[in-house]
């Protein structure tokens, strides 16, 4: 019987430091007696299960990645959507993970990632998550140190489930430390069971005085009770949607839980929208370089960094021998609203050619005027300029000879204050969980629950919340939706404040419209003879089975009670 290669591997979690920076250091593969005798490594076992909850590799932006890369060129998770693009065809004989996902060649028979498999490493993290519940009782630990290491190492066991869940569906669910995949009875469960587990667990976990609502100084980023609601809430949303209708929980459910967070979190203000203090119209901008802050719900914190510089242009003055990684498509660019809320463009023509709504006075050859202020803070295109480069200003004009990639780059992350050639670093963390995250889950359950005005207006007010940030001057109004259509606006704006969060891979899955949106090819904009002109940037197709991830092939065919995924 093959096992899955798990030990205990304790890695020194500096993030729980002021530095907030993740170092690997291995200590070997410890025994648990020699771990669990002594405080401090038994204190780094638990930083090792927050290091896990990213697969970070030296290569790969951080935890920017999500497990993707292209050997050594990065690529966002959301390149593997209809948001994203990039250098997608290097290394095609290698076929990179990327390649993979845009050309609809995953199968069960090849890891369809650079780096490791999400299977093979979250079941390793979980293991070792119930290897550290079995022993902390028996470490130094004080009684009160002990039980909220033991709450925490629950919290990020529940954690690696979610989002096992997010990509394969059904799980095997083991909470002995011993290697589950080692024995013959080993089985994937239902789909209803391995929800209520993972949303049981978060519940349980809600729970008054088993996790702190935040923590301060050197602990800032470990996991609260707030973490454990929002979870809860996004673990239920993806359960009720249609991809995962099997699992029994209904809209009402999800919208319950979001809303019981959202009561909580305006009472007591523990979490709420950031603004950026004096400059509140780059409120969305400055909120991902501001370390702590009330909008962080769960953050996977790292070092002062200016990695995320390799999204510029790749060649000088904006960077030098880089590749072009991580670009937006013309299809999230039409997302984007203008600035008064009216959507420029309704839908696509047979030839993707957009139509028009006469009524917003956009203009098809002036595309960037009056739009949505987040697209200016997260997309850079032909025109802008850049404040900081090189000691000097930089502009996009798609009119010279270089390569632009799409004729869009993303500066989401970035920070337009520092010097990224000139050594500037910035806070740079991958924000996991966020309170205007936890606003849409709920819009989108609410509308979802109901066919009425009153779930229409609560919906309403939540999204009316977020475009206030963002500065947008016109609210929405619940009467002029019907449910489908509210639909279609909750989803568009979930694509727009979220993107490049990691996302939109798995909501094109769970609502079921990945087949639709990846089998048309991507596309960028380009300027011809003094006109935009859109132009295909590679051709993409999805095959449906691609809802969900293959299992290992390798598990599946060692053990009689794991499934293969439908389709592969």
């Amino acid at each position: 019987m093959k096992r899955l290669s798990v030990f205990l591997s304790v890695l020194l979690l500096a993030g729980c430091s002021n530095e907030g920076l993740l170092d690997s250091t291995d200590l070997d593969e410890l025994t648990s007696d020699k771990v669990f005798t002594d405080a401090e490594n038994t204190r780094k076992a638990l930083y090792n299960l927050y290091g896990n909850m990213r697969d970070v590799r030296n290569n790969n932006s951080g935890s920017f990645s999500m497990l993707f890369n292209m050997n050594v060129t990065v690529a966002m998770l959301d390149n593997a959507t209809d948001d994203g693009a990039g250098n997608t065809t290097r290394n095609a004989g290698v076929s990179p993970g990327i390649q993979k996902y845009i050309t609809g060649s995953i199968s069960g028979t090849s890891n369809p990632l650079v780096t490791e498999h999400p299977w093979n490493f979250f079941y390793r993290a979980i293991r070792n998550a119930n290897i550290f519940l079995a022993h902390v009782d028996q470490s130094p630990l004080p009684a009160s140190e002990k039980q909220s290491s033991a709450n925490q190492a629950r919290f990020l066991r529940a954690y690696f489930y979610h989002e096992l869940f997010r990509w394969f569906g059904p799980l095997v669910i083991s909470m002995a430390p011993e290697d589950p995949f080692a024995f013959d009875t080993v089985r994937r469960e239902t789909l209803q069971q391995t929800v209520r587990f993972i949303a049981n667990e978060f519940d349980a976990l809600s729970a008054e005085g088993a996790l702190p609502d935040q923590w301060d100084g050197a602990d800032y980023g470990r996991v609260t009770r707030t973490a454990a609601m929002a979870y809860k809430a996004r673990t239920l949303l993806y359960a009720a949607s249609p991809l995962f209708q099997e699992s029994g929980v209904t809209w009402a459910e999800a919208a319950a839980a979001a809303e019981e967070l959202i009561t909580y979190a305006d009472a007591t203000q523990v979490h709420r929208l950031y603004v950026a203090p004096g400059e509140a119209e780059k409120s969305y901008t400055r909120y991902f370089n501001e370390r702590n802050n009330p909008e962080n719900i769960l953050v996977y914190l790292r070092a002062p960094d200016n990695d995320l510089y390799n999204l510029f242009p790749a060649f000088n003055p904006w960077n030098v021998n880089k590749e072009l990684t991580t670009v937006p498509t013309q299809w999230l660019v039409d997302a984007y609203d203008m600035a008064d809320g009216t959507e420029p463009i309704t839908g696509y023509n047979a030839d993707y050619s957009p139509i028009i709504n006469p009524l917003s006075g956009y203009d098809e050859q002036d595309p960037y005027a009056n739009r949505d202020p987040r697209f200016y803070q997260t997309i850079l295109h032909h025109g802008a300029t850049w404040p900081s480069v090189n000691k000097g200003t930089a502009t996009v004009d798609l009119t010279t000879p270089n390569n632009w990639g799409s004729g869009y780059f993303l500066v989401k992350y970035l920070d337009d204050r520092i010097d990224h050639r000139d050594n500037g670093k910035t806070s740079m963390n991958f924000i996991m969980m966020r309170y205007a995250e936890v606003l849409l889950n709920y819009a989108e359950a609410v509308n979802e629950s109901l066919d009425d005005a009153s779930a229409r207006q609560a919906a309403v007010e939540q999204l009316n919340r977020i475009r206030a940030r963002a500065g947008i001057t016109t609210p929405l109004s619940a009467a002029d939706y019907t449910q489908a259509t509210l639909r279609e606006r909750i989803r568009k704006e979930r694509r727009v404040e979220l993107c490049f969060e990691e996302h939109r891979f798995f909501d094109i899955r769970r609502w079921q419209i990945a087949h639709d949106v990846m089998n048309r090819p991507a596309i960028g904009i380009d300027v011809e003879n003094g006109k935009f002109v859109r132009k295909v940037l590679d051709q993409r197709s999805y095959n449906k089975r691609m809802n969900l991830s293959p299992v290992p092939v390798a598990e599946v065919n060692n053990a009689p009670l794991i499934y293969q995924n439908p389709g592969y």
